[in-house]
């Protein structure tokens, strides 16, 4: 079995065809038949059915090694970055940014560790903000990733979004506010209050997506926009409204607040510039999917 072998049995599986694996690879057809025959011979198995008259299918045996080789083909990529990156005299460095208001000095520990491991030239540098300072600084390359919620990146070109987990929406307002303080909060204690979210230009559908978990209820609130998750946390002590927000924001623990669960969820993405081939964004999506789904209690 050889690496070629594998290359042509993969331009088959993805094609469904000889003739245009053959072209996509720049050789005969004749070669890539025959490769793909030795292929068959050496593992004692038939990976295509050729039976019918112009076309073909892959078989279970076929499926069961195009998914091997396919694993087994990103492994080799992944050693030969990683290789490149440790024979660079310029070291891999990865700036990620932030969204201000979240806890996440573990999870990014843990990431350090995964990347010092496989990459032990590469720095990190970890930086907080507004989800719009983040967006123009990635955008200015000055930063080469972040993480933030969906909602604030959904209107902008040029940017790769990937969603790592869909957290857990929560009404936050202070306690004894609405209700007893002993007693739980219902959606319905929030009808004519007003609701405090980030304004358009650092998350341009907060306020909208939070507004229709209200209305399909059929319960009115008031909106009121704020700049940053700072003032909206003031306003919330002060007991002058409530807000809307993921599980993991900083003050989850706050004592002075109580909060009521929702039936929404909040994606939350890393995103970054499209064509940024940095092998430590697709570390750091990999990692993080691995060790949330960020049960928060």
């Amino acid at each position: 079995m050889t690496s070629l072998q594998i290359q042509y049995f993969l331009a088959v599986a993805e094609y469904m065809s000889f003739s245009q694996a053959a072209e996509a690879l720049f050789v005969s057809q004749p070669s890539v038949s025959r490769q793909i025959k030795l292929l068959e011979d050496e593992l004692g198995c038939r990976l295509f059915d050729r039976t019918q008259k112009n076309h073909i299918r892959i078989t279970p045996a076929g499926i069961l090694f195009r998914e091997s080789f396919q694993s087994a083909a990103r492994s080799v990529e992944a050693a030969h970055t990683a290789v490149k990156a440790l024979a660079s005299p310029s070291p891999l460095q990865l700036r990620v940014g932030i969204g201000a208001g979240w806890d996440l000095s573990e999870e990014l520990r843990q990431f350090r560790s995964v990347v010092l491991r496989q990459y032990p030239q590469a720095t990190l540098h970890f930086e907080c903000g507004t989800f719009r300072s983040l967006r123009q600084k990635l955008q200015a390359n000055e930063l080469d990733v972040t993480m933030c919620t969906k909602t604030s990146v959904m209107d902008f070109d040029g940017l790769e979004i990937h969603q790592i987990a869909s957290l857990e929406s929560r009404a936050y307002v202070r306690r004894g506010l609405l209700r007893p303080e002993d007693e739980p909060l219902q959606i319905e204690d929030f009808a004519g209050k007003n609701l405090f979210m980030l304004e358009e230009k650092e998350s341009p559908m907060a306020m909208e997506l939070a507004l229709l978990q209200f209305q399909a209820r059929n319960i009115t609130v008031n909106p009121v926009w704020v700049p940053d998750r700072e003032t909206m946390f003031q306003a919330v002590l002060l007991g002058d409204g409530f807000t809307v927000i993921d599980q993991y924001t900083y003050w989850r623990n706050e004592p002075r607040l109580s909060f009521c669960r929702l039936d929404d969820q909040v994606p939350i993405c890393i995103v970054w510039r499209t064509g940024d081939n940095n092998p430590l964004i697709e570390l750091l999506t990999d990692t993080l999917v691995r060790i949330f789904p960020w049960e928060v209690s």
